[in-house]
């Protein structure tokens, strides 16, 4: 199953720039990604806080974290990545507000015992930008699950928040957007297969 991204779709994190993919990104949103940097940011720092319609329900392992690196000379290419479940939980207090009474928040993290591996990978591509090796890295938020209380709507609307200094708020990225209008029309479909009726 392809994963999905929540946040990917709205800004693509790279070692070097931000650039932005869709047109609801926040200005707060850009600088707070700007400021983020994938390989220094203690993973257990990073934090992603998402709004999605109330009949939507996510848990542990709906969302995963991903880190990556391609890079190096064409004869000898190097490629690291790694992929974390996030641990999801409704936002409490010290989380997002929403003004809409029909969406519930959510914040997703990197579970404790993943923080070690996301930082070695981490460690591993600063000391290949040490060595001038070149490449592109990516993060992403990625959403591979959940369920509906009702029938998939023709629209999804999502807006997302991050955090990445506990001393911090969370900062709106993204304004309210129809995730199924930010994909192609095919990963559209596909999501919506990904996404299950709740038993309960």
């Amino acid at each position: 199953m392809k994963p999905y991204t929540l946040l990917r779709c709205i800004v693509s994190l790279s070692f070097v720039a931000v650039a932005v993919a869709c047109t609801s990104l926040t200005p707060a949103g850009m600088m707070a990604a700007s400021r983020l940097d994938p390989i220094k940011t203690p993973p257990d720092q990073i934090a992603v806080a998402f709004a999605v319609p109330q009949t939507l329900r996510l848990s542990d392992g709906d969302a995963e974290f991903r880190i990556a690196f391609a890079g190096g000379p064409a004869d000898a290419p190097i490629l690291l990545e790694k992929t974390a479940v996030l641990d999801i939980r409704p936002a409490a207090q010290d989380g997002p507000r929403s003004s809409n009474g029909e969406e519930q928040i959510y914040i997703a993290r990197i579970p404790p015992a993943d923080a070690p591996a996301i930082a070695e990978i981490q460690r591993q591509i600063r000391t290949l930008q040490a060595k001038g090796i070149e490449g592109e890295g990516n993060l992403g938020i990625l959403i591979v699950g959940g369920c509906y209380m009702q029938t998939i709507p023709e629209s999804l609307v999502f807006s997302t928040w991050l955090k990445t200094n506990p001393e911090d708020g969370f900062v709106q990225v993204t304004r309210r957007a129809n995730l199924f209008d930010a994909i192609n029309a095919r990963d559209a479909t596909l999501l919506r297969a990904a996404l299950t009726r709740c038993e309960n």
